[in-house]
């Protein structure tokens, strides 16, 4: 059996001069996920996440720069980035992607990036993005009122001048078997498609939420606050089944309380090498495991932890 350890250095920043190529750093007050994109020959190229939290840096690119212009991308849920509408092709989870056309059609994402220019026939180059690039979103409007049948929500959501728009959504079973879990881990948020979506786990299945107006507004807003990993309890109707999929709708989603089990997984996220085969690799986002070989990505596995 392969033992593991914590691989750290994606996260460390070496003193001196000690780093070479080029270095981000974090000058927000809050954590970041960031990616970059560069030109590697005649091909552009993107890369990430590197999660960072505040004052804190990474370096992406470890070799002496070739070219003065370099791109990045940097997300917080509760922020939005300032981009300057340069494309590259992105991924939820870890990634490097050859190629910066057709990204929908080759299962990615289409994300725009900021330029950072680095000056005339620089080696090392450190640059700092801050609260100007990830700028706080503004205030929403409050949230329509959720449905009779949910108290709990209705405690804890501000009151709304209007009841949802659509109160046959909030019935049980209007859309498929009713559904409930109290284990539930949140995943992602995908706003870049045509349809957004947003993904938790559960009982070993993944599940997807499309905003497509049947589920309800407030527990959109609520999953735009969450990081992967964040414990939560939903209920909705579950309206189809695949093999380690489905497709729910929901009435409501809210925080619940941690257990060992979500402590462990907190723990657990980021980037692991094998101590005897430094290049089999995983990196855990949430309760999703990427598995690497050789910088080459292999199966992605579901994470569920229990006694």
């Amino acid at each position: 059996m392969l033992k593991f350890r914590v691989f750290l250095g994606l996260f460390m920043l070496a003193a001196g001069p000690a780093w070479a190529g080029l270095e981000i750093c974090n000058n927000t007050g809050a954590r970041h996920s960031v990616a970059v994109g560069y030109k590697d020959g005649d091909l552009w190229t993107s890369e990430g996440w590197w999660n960072l939290d505040p004052k804190k840096c990474a370096t992406p690119l470890k070799a002496d720069l070739r070219y003065r212009y370099y791109y990045f991308r940097a997300i917080n849920t509760g922020r939005t980035f300032q981009d300057e509408n340069y494309v590259f092709c992105t991924d939820s989870g870890e990634f490097t992607i050859e190629g910066d056309k057709d990204c929908a059609d080759r299962g990615y994402r289409r994300s725009t990036f900021r330029r950072i220019d680095t000056g005339e026939d620089t080696k090392v180059f450190s640059f700092a993005f801050d609260d100007t690039v990830s700028v706080e979103k503004a205030a929403q409007a409050e949230p329509e009122a959720p449905p009779k049948a949910e108290p709990e929500i209705q405690a804890e959501a501000p009151p709304a001048p209007a009841p949802d728009p659509k109160p046959d959504s909030s019935a049980p079973g209007t859309w498929g078997e009713p559904y409930f879990s109290a284990t539930a881990v949140f995943q992602d948020c995908l706003i870049e498609t045509e349809v957004p979506f947003r993904t938790f786990h559960a009982d070993g299945t993944k599940f997807f939420v499309y905003e497509d107006g049947r589920s309800s507004s407030y527990v959109f807003r609520f999953f735009e606050s969450l990081w992967p990993g964040t414990p939560i309890k939903v209920e909705g109707d579950l309206e189809a089944i695949y093999d380690r999929t489905a497709d729910v709708v929901l009435r409501s989603a809210l925080p619940r309380t941690w257990t060992r089990w979500d402590t462990i997984l907190d723990k657990l996220q980021g980037a692991w090498y094998s101590v005897s085969d430094p290049n089999s690799q995983f990196n855990i986002i949430g309760s999703e495991l990427h598995n690497t070989y050789d910088g080459a990505y292999g199966r992605l596995e579901y994470l569920s932890l229990s006694s």
